[in-house]
């Protein structure tokens, strides 16, 4: 009996030889339409919308430039420096920000650039490449034949750089659930949304018909890559080689008992890093792991007596914050006391703050004898992502339990008041002699001093210890998404900063990525 195989997806990555040249691929073999959008608008109003573009070409070469620069505010005209945008489906002449509001209430997705012509689609987000349209715009708005304008080498270029992806692909989808896997399914959705890490993949940086290794864990990955980046899909995603994967890497993993997503985490980091070319020096590892998520902490240890001062350098690939006994309460205009919402500044004040060791902790080599000091972290450097871990869940040999303190945390987090630079200039303040509240403005730095994280992923644990469920929230562009296994979900802010996280992911700002 034949068994049929489906065909091959088209793959999202950009592929290159072994010269640096991109290969090209059979799904690669000819831009049809700019994007599958534009496709069904020529298809409906093929004649309409070529003369229309045609009007705005000419209007933008041969008329005076003011006009194609200039729109109405208020029933004022208006003229921008800035590129402009004529709607390709009506008169509008916009500005960025109007192009979509104009695309939100009359649902016109294409707009024409008032500089060189190029047509812009609301709906992919990007400016598109369609073969006809382009031969208009080459041409200026003029009639001229198809070889006045664009040579075979062009054409081999634009072959080179394309693909046939559907806009929308970007990786929202969810995980089908395989039996308390949940744990695994929040963490993987942190990872293929973490643009580092995707672009890593996406770029052949994990080669798979290369790899040898069996029921390897990055492979398993870079299958995942593919099929979220590939085709629009609504259904759930088995990630049946990742779990066979995880389960061959690590003993404790085997099984559909729930495991800790924290844990999970550490897991696949180190698999990830082992697959991919990782070293056993850390401070000198070129692997996407380590540049992605290492990190060093500075710990300072002060003799009392002659205040001698050593320094050790200990790496990280998360911060692991206690949120134990810091749950304080204040009296209301009723005179009850309420429960203060701990902060996620106030864990990483108490991480980084003094802390007094006594004399039979720490022996002091100068003065050859135990004596009082006093200890403190500081974060030497800070890596392009940063993971924080709330110690939400206590074990001892007895019995486990899970700490449910609210913890609030913000969309934008400056960690310059928690770096070594910043603390070695507060060591001529003693703690003991503040008068006051604590200082709550430690965020209000200079922009030059200023280290500014984004919130790009949370992962929540729902429910008890011994039967909890996990879910997971990650940002994509401006919008927020809730990854619930299979389920996925567009969010608002506010819920995202309502949930009780457990871990969270911070991405330095400034990157384009």
């Amino acid at each position: 009996m034949d068994v049929l195989k489906a065909a091959p997806l088209a793959s999202p990555k950009v592929v290159k030889n072994a010269k640096g040249a991109i290969v090209p691929n059979s799904q690669m073999a000819y831009v049809e339409y700019g994007c599958e959008h534009m496709r069904d608008m020529l298809e409906a109003v093929r004649k309409q919308t070529l003369q229309q573009y045609r009007v705005i070409l000419q209007s933008i070469h041969e008329k005076p430039s003011v006009l194609s620069q200039t729109y109405k505010t208020d029933g004022r005209p208006v003229i921008c420096l800035r590129p402009m945008y004529l709607c390709l489906q009506c008169p509008s002449v916009l500005p960025e920000l109007e192009r979509d509001q104009h695309f939100a209430e009359k649902s016109h997705c294409f707009s024409v650039e008032s500089r060189e012509g190029h047509v812009y689609c609301n709906n992919c987000q990007d400016f598109i490449y369609d073969p006809v349209l382009e031969l208009r715009r080459l041409s200026k708005g003029k009639k001229r034949k198809y070889e006045d304008t664009t040579t075979s080498d062009d054409h081999k270029l634009v072959i080179s750089n394309s693909t046939f992806l559907p806009c929308r692909s970007v990786g929202l989808r969810g995980l089908y659930n395989m039996g308390q896997t949940c744990f695994m399914s929040v963490i993987l959705q942190t990872v293929i949304h973490n643009p580092f890490i995707r672009n890593f993949y996406l770029s052949e940086g994990h080669r798979t018909a290369d790899c040898e290794k069996e029921s390897c864990v990055s492979c398993a990955l870079d299958e995942m890559f593919v099929e979220f980046h590939s085709v629009e899909k609504t259904e759930g995603f088995g990630a049946v080689s990742m779990l066979l994967g995880s389960w061959l890497a690590a003993e404790a993993l085997a099984g559909y008992q729930q495991q800790d997503a924290h844990e999970y985490m550490q897991f696949i980091l180190n698999a990830l890093h082992t697959t991919n070319g990782g070293s056993l020096d850390e401070t000198d590892c070129k692997c996407i792991i380590h540049q992605t998520f290492y990190g060093k902490l500075s710990s300072t240890v002060t003799c009392d007596n002659c205040r001698n001062v050593t320094t050790a350098l200990d790496p990280y690939m998360d911060l692991s914050l206690d949120v134990r006994n810091q749950a304080k309460k204040r009296k209301t205009d009723s005179g009850a006391k309420e429960e203060v919402v701990l902060n996620l500044r106030d864990c990483l004040d108490r991480f980084t703050g003094r802390e007094k060791l006594a004399a039979a902790d720490y022996t002091c080599q100068n003065c050859e004898g135990g004596q009082n000091a006093t200890k403190q972290l500081s974060v030497q450097q800070l890596p392009p992502v940063l993971s924080i871990h709330l110690k939400r869940f206590e074990h001892t040999q007895s019995t486990s339990s899970k700490i449910s303190t609210r913890v609030a945390f913000p969309t934008k987090l400056d960690m310059y008041p928690y770096t070594t630079a910043y603390k070695s200039t507060q060591t001529s303040i003693k703690p003991s002699k503040q008068k006051g509240p604590p200082n709550t403005t430690l965020n209000m730095n200079t922009p030059a001093n200023s280290l500014t994280f984004e919130l790009s992923s949370v992962i929540v644990h729902k429910g008890k210890i011994d039967s909890g469920h996990y879910v997971s929230y990650s940002r994509e562009g401006n919008d927020w998404f809730l990854f619930d296994d299979s389920k996925v979900v567009l969010v608002s802010e506010a819920e995202v900063l309502s949930a009780e996280a457990y871990l969270l992911y911070y991405m330095v700002s400034g990157l384009d990525v």
